[in-house]
């Protein structure tokens, strides 16, 4: 397989921590500078760089000249008690779109000259000769430019707030969209591909690219802005995009599961996990229910509160008339006037989490419009128990800051250490991908003279509430030892938390196991400490944090007085749900009996579709019993009932007496269950005993998530993952077939020449018993007739195989029939 057919073959259930324990794991007492994060102490040994010098006259005859920064912070206004500041400007950042604060507080940006840049005057001003082959020939030629993108590291060395150090990390990049510094290297996307850019002789440049997967969003055009964008860490400890498999790496090799696309432009992430983004004419967009279930069910993916528009769009009040692409709308997208009237422009709204500004601020979302050259603020409404929630705007006439100087973009917004929010600025006047500007936006752009310069300027802000102190000195984790570092999740600023629970997950150390265990179950503790403590647990790998001890964790947070927390502890039970453990589905079936918040139920409906058990089946039908009038708990339960909708149909039938004149909800579920998949008893299986034939069904029912690689009969998917209908590996030696899942597999096509391999990752994460299921099924579908695989063949082959971490040849599993 190629290298993106990794992401598409693991389990939702996977909750083995980020990092592999020998590379990461110190001494007691050592920092984790000392013990992992290799790459912040190699950059803060490498020199300096000088970037150069900006001229600011030569562009001031300009009609809508470019300012220099300290009269561009004149052309604000805010909220009152606010105050922008510069953070850095050209020539350290040049049309920036995205960044990245490291463990140390660093800035790690990702400049990009030639965003959008073609020939601007030549298509500007053919007027009346925008053909379709003009504007290709246009398009090619941007195409041909060489790559110029970087990535910057910028650092505060005297604490005053204003970046001094600069340094090129790592330059000709071929527009680069998302960014996230690890521990040991940096995560870069540039659809189609997604780097792991390391610095290996520690000279603080990155000089090893690693090719984690090349499916990271289709190509982009020279629309730069249309492609896969932005790398959150979420409190999950799963890495999102917003079109891409969420992401974690285990043991050091990268895993995924489903996750439905999100927003457009940015990510972001409140107190609980919550993921919001963004559409450019929508400021706030969210996944209402649990994620990651879509891909259960061939037939069904849930629409419901997913990507849900959960903001008006409108009104805007800008500080002046812009040129936007749809102007001439007047009375739609502008008014009278000129002034942009409806969001056409929004970009990466952020969820303030931070300190600094008050409470009253907390969980606000902050949303630039770019094209407005504004920030708005919305504040979110809705309880942590409830599955609903909507924003609405904070002021009624104004903004919370607007800028006169039309080249200010707002592009993106990010949560800092110091508890303010930056800002980035690609601080440009035309960043419209030119083969869609109109003729209004062409001739407006002309007209201002917007369209030069470009790959000159680019400014960084910090925006902070002027009568509460700041305190511009950024703690360094690579400087603390784990202990220390735990003792940020406790801290009131949202980054902070987030970044001390990434830096133990991927530099897991046993001392710091019993303070979050008190952390997790002490209740005067705050709850957003409980909820990290709890993750950071979940993350820690399962060689330095035993899986059983985890499960016991989380049944004793079930009891948890947060909502948030209850929901968390479900799904980290999950493998245990999935496994049929009776002592877990037991306080399951009490929780459901006491528990009011319905997102804490939706999640245990959700969880609940990991088991294949008759169990689980009979608690999921209580629930919808519960909640059958919403269309939330309807989508998620037709996800996880692959393979017994009938069974659960009965269930709903004959002991809650459901029937389709109940209620329209209640006849929309019926009539999909009944309209569903066959189950199991369907098939030609006489020849199977009962517990064989439980192992089907449950492979059956995972093989939903398989089908990304292998199609939905086996029949393989050409440059993805080969077929399993009629396949030597399938239905021969199951000792072989056992290795091949455990280990992974390399070959095949290799042996014949063919430019590329046939690769499989190992799948020994997964328990015993998932495999012998999906390995029954396997060879008892699309025509395939062989022996059932049970666990305990797996177990045997797992404990044979113990010291084994390479992927088999065919050559060495061919030896077995010898």
């Amino acid at each position: 397989m190629k290298n993106q057919t990794i992401f598409f073959l693991f389990f939702i259930s996977c909750v083995a921590g980020c990092g592999s324990p020998a590379q990461f794991a110190g001494s007691p007492g050592q920092t984790l500078g000392e013990s992992c994060l290799s790459l912040s102490a190699s950059i803060e040994r490498s020199p300096g760089e000088h970037p150069g010098e900006v001229d600011y006259q030569e562009y001031a005859h300009l009609k809508t000249p470019p300012l220099p920064p300290d009269e561009a912070v004149k052309r604000f206004q805010l909220e009152e008690g606010f105050r922008i500041e510069l953070v850095a400007c050209e020539p350290m950042v040049v049309d920036p779109i995205a960044m990245d604060i490291d463990a140390d507080g660093r800035l790690w940006v990702v400049n990009m000259p030639s965003y959008n840049r073609m020939p601007v005057r030549e298509l500007l001003e053919t007027t009346g000769e925008r053909t379709t082959e003009r504007e290709a020939a246009l398009e090619e030629k941007a195409r041909q430019e060489k790559p110029d993108a970087s990535i910057v590291i910028l650092e505060d060395t005297d604490t005053d707030g204003v970046m001094d150090k600069y340094r090129v990390f790592k330059e000709g990049l071929d527009r680069p969209l998302a960014i996230k510094v690890l521990s040991d290297g940096v995560l870069v996307g540039a659809p189609p591909n997604l780097w792991l850019i390391r610095d290996t002789d520690g000279n603080g440049k990155g000089d090893e690219e690693e090719l984690v997967s090349d499916s990271y969003g289709p190509p982009p055009t020279v629309a730069t802005q249309g492609g896969n964008n932005n790398l959150l860490w979420g409190s999950d400890n799963w890495i999102y995009s917003t079109d891409f498999p969420s992401l974690r790496r285990v043991s050091g090799r990268w895993q995924t599961r489903p996750f439905e696309p999100l927003g457009q432009w940015g990510l972001a992430q409140d107190n609980w996990g919550r993921l919001y983004s963004s559409h450019n004419s929508w400021p706030l967009q969210a996944h209402l229910i649990p994620h990651g279930y879509s891909e259960r069910h061939p037939g069904h993916k849930p629409e419901a509160g997913v990507n849900l528009r959960i903001a008006p769009n409108e009104p805007l009040w800008p500080a002046h008339p812009t040129g936007v692409n749809r102007g001439y709308r007047v009375g739609v997208i502008t008014r009278e006037d000129g002034t942009l009237r409806q969001a056409t422009g929004v970009a990466a709204t952020v969820i303030y989490r931070g300190h600094q500004f008050g409470e009253q601020y907390q969980g606000n979302a902050f949303s630039p419009e770019a094209a407005g050259n504004l920030i708005k603020r919305l504040i979110i409404a809705g309880d942590p128990g409830d599955i609903d929630q909507e924003a609405r705007f904070a002021y009624e006439g104004r903004e919370f800051l607007t800028s006169t100087d039309e080249r200010f973009r707002p592009v993106n917004i990010y949560n800092a250490p110091d508890g303010a929010i930056y800002v980035v600025d690609m601080y440009r006047g035309l960043y419209d991908y030119l083969l869609w500007v109109t003729d209004y936006l062409r001739d407006y752009t002309l007209e201002h003279e917007l369209d030069i310069p470009t790959g000159i300027y680019g400014r960084i802000y910090r925006i902070v509430r002027d009568d509460r102190e700041i305190d511009y000195r950024t703690p360094k984790f690579s400087k603390m030892t784990p202990t220390e570092a735990s003792e940020y999740l406790r801290h009131s600023n949202g980054w902070l938390r987030d970044t001390a629970q990434q830096v133990l997950v991927q530099c897991p150390s046993e001392e710091v196991i019993p303070i979050l265990e008190e952390m997790v179950n002490s209740h005067s503790e705050q709850p957003w400490t409980r909820f990290h403590a709890l993750w950071t647990l979940e993350g820690l790998p399962r060689a330095t944090y035993r899986q059983d001890r985890l499960t016991q964790v989380a049944l004793r947070a079930l009891d948890d007085p947060h909502p948030r927390l209850r929901s968390s502890a479900i799904r980290i039970l999950e493998p245990a749900i999935s496994a049929g453990l009776q002592e877990v589905l037991g306080r399951l079936e009490r929780l459901i009996a006491d528990e009011n918040a319905p997102y804490v139920l939706l999640q245990l409906l959700a969880s609940l579709g990991e088991s294949h058990s008759d169990r689980a089946l009979q608690m999921m039908a209580s629930i919808l019993d519960q909640q059958a009038d919403s269309i939330y708990f309807r989508d998620i339960a037709l996800t996880g009932d692959y393979q017994r909708e009938a069974r659960l149909e009965a269930i709903l039938r004959e002991e809650y007496n459901w029937d389709e004149e109940l209620g329209e909800g209640y006849a929309a579920l019926l009539t999909s269950l009944s309209d569903g998949a066959p189950t199991a008893s369907d098939r030609t299986l006489d020849h199977l005993s009962s517990e064989e034939k439980t192992l089907f069904e449950q492979g059956a029912g995972k093989w939903a998530i398989c089908m990304a690689c292998h199609g939905a009969e086996g029949q393989g998917i050409a440059g993805v993952g080969p077929a399993l209908n009629g396949s030597e590996w399938v239905t021969g030696n199951p000792q072989a077939l056992a290795r091949i899942v455990l280990q992974g597999f390399r070959g095949g096509a290799a042996e014949r020449g063919e430019a590329i391999p046939n690769e499989m990752p190992g799948h020994a994460f997964m328990s015993d018993q998932e495999l012998a299921g999906i390995l029954t099924y396997i060879r008892h579908s699309w025509g395939n007739q062989a022996s059932p695989v049970t666990s305990d063949d797996i177990g045997r082959v797992r404990h044979a195989t113990a010291g084994r971490t390479e992927p088999w040849t065919p050559a060495e599993l061919r030896r077995l029939d010898r």
